[in-house]
């Protein structure tokens, strides 16, 4: 029964650093001009910290119902967010491939699925926070930021965040990675699979039926 819960419990942690991860993600500039040298560690480490506070501020707020706190997050990101690009990213060569019409439904679809997705993982929250443990330069051009997302009565959950600094002095995040797995390949890989096995037109209905199914 141990195990059980224990299992239980760190899903849980894990769809909660996925929930919180996405939204940062999202709310980071997504990259355009190629990259210049790596950012300092002491600006990667400022951005994260200022990004998950004003997210955690939203999150923690008793005041708002899950709606509202999703409303909130939209608003507060609204500014820098670039869905549309994300989507492509994520998509890679089989965006190429799309047709027009395709391209459309998806980037649709993928709003969709992304706000959904988000507002579904909000009840998770619980008081948790993290903290900022490190960061350190990564080859020429990126910086690795270590946080950790800490749970009362369970062990703490790593989070790394790769960022770059591009040409026109925009820092963005090119990664995130939960306890070693990355959120950006591992999506990329996964409708990837599902384009492969039954076309573009197969990952929109299995998008649309991920959204049925979060609603």
């Amino acid at each position: 029964m141990t195990q059980v819960a224990g299992g239980a419990a760190t899903g849980r942690r894990r769809l909660l650093a996925a929930a919180l991860g996405g939204v940062l993600l999202v709310a980071l500039p997504m990259p355009g001009p190629g990259p210049a040298a790596a950012p300092t560690e002491e600006a990667a480490r400022a951005l994260v910290q200022d990004l998950g506070a004003d997210v955690l501020a939203v999150l923690r707020d008793p005041s708002l119902s899950d709606g509202a706190k999703l409303e909130a997050l939209v608003s507060l990101l609204d500014g820098p967010i670039d869905l549309d690009l994300v989507a492509r990213l994520i998509l890679a060569r089989h965006w190429r491939s799309a047709t027009e019409e395709q391209r459309v439904a998806y980037l649709k679809l993928f709003h969709e699925y992304a706000l959904n997705t988000l507002a579904s993982r909000l009840h998770l929250y619980r008081g948790q926070n993290f903290e900022i443990i490190g960061a350190t330069a990564v080859g020429e051009h990126d910086t690795l930021v270590t946080t950790r997302i800490l749970d009362d009565g369970g062990p703490p959950l790593q989070v790394d965040w790769r960022l770059r600094q591009l040409k026109g002095g925009d820092l963005v995040a090119i990664d995130l990675i939960v306890e070693g797995i990355s959120l950006i390949v591992s999506l990329r890989s996964e409708f990837g699979s599902v384009v492969e096995r039954q076309g573009m037109d197969g990952l929109l209905v299995e998008l649309q039926q991920r959204i049925a199914r979060e609603a």
